[in-house]
């Protein structure tokens, strides 16, 4: 257990944060006292989850939306983030595609969509967040 406050003056971005594990560590990180920035595509979830978690905690949370498979939208994204509450100290790539299906079935199609959130979304995520942090100093 981390004491109160532990993350005080921290910026936290999730991706995938709007339900399951990415909410469940967004709300940890925003009672521990994070600012919590968190991104998915579907906006009207996410926006439902920092209402709940902003409400619960007390500490703002910023939702923003995203497709992590796009690099554009990626760094429009991030330059966002930024804008909002500044670089940020904690990144957690969240942000998955699953599918509820034995894995001998799964389609192509299916497994090019898991990789390319998982794999190359979170390599886009961290790419643009780690070029500004590099711009910042």
């Amino acid at each position: 257990m981390l004491p109160p406050n532990s993350f005080q003056g921290k910026v936290a971005f999730i991706t995938g944060g709007g339900t399951g594990l990415g909410k469940g560590m967004t709300t940890h990180l925003s009672s521990l006292g994070a600012q919590c920035v968190i991104a998915s595509r579907k906006i009207d979830v996410l926006k439902a989850t920092a209402e709940q978690i902003s409400s619960q905690t007390g500490n703002k949370v910023h939702a923003i939306q995203c497709d992590v498979r796009d690099p554009g939208m990626v760094q429009s994204t991030v330059s966002e983030l930024i804008k909002v509450v500044g670089h940020p100290d904690i990144v957690i790539n969240n942000a998955a595609g699953n599918f509820i299906s034995p894995t001998e079935r799964l389609s192509p199609n299916a497994w090019k969509t898991i990789t390319d959130i998982v794999l190359n979304g979170t390599a886009f995520v961290t790419l643009e967040i780690g070029k500004q942090l590099i711009k910042a100093q």
